[in-house]
């Protein structure tokens, strides 16, 4: 029983060459079903996101080989070979079970710990497995990889700390006014960050949205999108009094928003804060506002350093989520070395009853008298006879498959009591 991965991934290869073997949810059930066609006895699984393509095989006998994998998706995309080779990775059995437990993990993405990636990995097997290309192996594979997931996510904060700008001003955000629901926010410019912190926002509860730009149409496109109020660029200082959160991200030259505007809506407001954020460079907001009672002022630089220490607080937690990957790996391989000798044992079992069914098919016309009753039991006391003997050699079988040593015992048995003939291939 082999396990083998083969895929390219935002470490190993631009964009450029990412989107070429990239695949979606439509192609993805017919590329199944061709790779199946060619490997009968394969199982496969494909995970396609738009930082990684990577195709899990599993075969008893390790006839799919890296080779293959790369030749069909050549053929499947109709790319040449050698436009992507170079840039590809493979692991085999224990290397690529760590593989997928990193990856699912999110130990092994572009942001560290981001949740993501569980989905993507839970839709792509429940896409293989509707599609019937996953068997016993990557069953229990993919499901042991989305519970190791859940185990590293709960035991350590790999995902705990915010690290986006976006996200850690609304966490800002949130320790001043706990909930956005009545809060009014106000966007000047329409940068795309500006749309991001406002899509947080927006899914956060806020509902009162004003936007204004120096092209009104835009303004317009956006405040549409979150079903907001678009207002010429003039108006500004009308409504910063109105506003309780405030993000802007223009691209002038100079302060659009001065200290003294601040105080003078501080004041109308009687008091109530004001939450500033300014991811403009050059700045837009006057530095001097952050020092007016009751309001908050965040730049980009605040944010990102922010941002930078929860980076670092994750990046301390990939050890322990290494540890507990290791051995939830080491978990996983006896499982499976057991799962490679369980046919073996089955066949050690046929073989011994075989042998008594044609001993006991010998005496029955030797023994006249014997009522069916009485047969019965001779029957049933030589089939118990038989699983008694083999009950502690198939046990110990099991524990010499947790150590890896379970294939060696069962070619020993079989040697010992003169069984030549396979008739699975799960040892190869």
């Amino acid at each position: 029983m082999s396990i083998l991965v083969v895929g390219l991934n935002h470490k190993s290869a631009p964009v450029e060459i990412r989107e070429k073997l990239a695949f979606n949810a439509h192609n993805i059930p017919p590329a199944l079903s061709l790779f199946l066609q060619r490997h009968q006895s394969a199982e496969t699984v494909i995970l396609s996101t738009c930082n990684r393509v990577e195709m899990y095989v599993s075969t008893l006998d390790g006839t799919v080989k890296v080779d293959d994998i790369l030749l069909f998706l050549a053929d499947f995309h109709k790319i040449e070979l050698n436009s992507f080779s170079p840039y590809m990775y493979h692991y085999m059995d224990d290397r690529a079970v760590n593989h997928l437990f990193f990856v699912t993990a999110s130990l092994d993405s572009m942001v560290l710990g981001e949740s993501q990636i569980l989905s993507q990995v839970k839709e792509a097997y429940t896409t293989a497995s509707m599609e019937e290309a996953t068997g016993k192996v990557l069953n229990q594979l993919f499901q042991q990889a989305l519970n190791v997931s859940k185990i590293v996510h709960t035991m350590t904060s790999i995902g705990k700390r915010k690290v986006s700008i976006s996200s850690v001003a609304v966490e800002f955000a949130e320790k001043i006014f706990q909930d956005f629901t009545g809060k009014a926010v106000l966007v000047v410019g329409a940068g795309e960050m500006c749309e991001l912190l406002l899509k947080h926002l927006y899914e956060e509860g806020a509902r009162t949205i004003v936007v204004a730009n120096r092209t009104f149409e835009r303004a317009q496109e956006i405040a549409n999108a979150y079903h907001g109020q678009a207002i010429k660029y003039e108006l500004l200082g009308e409504y910063l009094s109105k506003a309780d959160i405030i993000i802007s991200s223009t691209s002038a030259p100079h302060y659009v928003i001065h200290t003294d505007q601040v105080k003078e809506a501080i004041r109308h407001r009687r008091g109530n804060p004001m939450f500033l954020i300014d991811i403009a460079v050059p700045r837009d907001i006057e530095p001097d506002a952050a020092n007016v009672d009751n309001v908050y002022l965040y730049n980009i630089d605040d944010l990102q350093s922010v941002v930078s220490q929860n980076v670092d607080e994750r990046t301390r937690e990939v050890e322990k989520c290494r540890t507990i990957i290791e051995e939830e790996v080491e978990h996983f391989m006896a499982r499976l070395e057991e799962m490679r000798i369980e046919p073996a044992i089955t066949h050690l079992r046929n073989h011994f009853h075989t042998i008594g069914k044609e001993e006991l098919d010998r005496l029955k016309p030797k023994i006249k008298n014997l009522d069916n009753g009485d047969w019965e039991q001779v029957v049933y006391t030589m089939e118990r006879t038989i699983n008694k003997l083999l009950h502690h050699p198939a046990k110990v079988a099991k524990q010499e498959a947790k150590n890896g040593g379970g294939y060696r015992y069962v070619e020993t048995i079989k040697k010992l009591f003169g069984i030549f003939h396979h008739t699975d291939h799960s040892q190869h």
